[in-house]
């Protein structure tokens, strides 16, 4: 189907606005203060522990128990693994 030059002019208008609408000048990133990270239920003002807060209680003896446990357990299901 081919246009007539008033229908491929008009076609032009219409498509024309869309894409100026799609230009990097048109468009601005929102501000940062736009939105906040808290719940709307949230009251507790105070930070939460970090990793090196949470670990200071833990004895040392634990940690290497722990990880031998994790190294044991994981070498089992590789063998298991091997097995089939």
């Amino acid at each position: 189907m081919t246009l007539s030059p008033s229908r491929r002019l008009e076609g032009h208008r219409a498509y024309g606005r869309t894409v100026d609408a799609f230009e990097t000048v048109a468009w601005r990133p929102p501000s940062p203060a736009r939105f906040e990270n808290r719940v709307a239920n949230d009251v507790a003002t105070g930070s939460e522990p970090d990793l090196s807060h949470l670990s200071d209680g833990v004895p040392a003896w634990l940690t290497i128990t722990l990880g031998g446990l994790v190294a044991a357990l994981a070498g089992a299901m590789m063998g298991g693994a091997l097995q089939i």
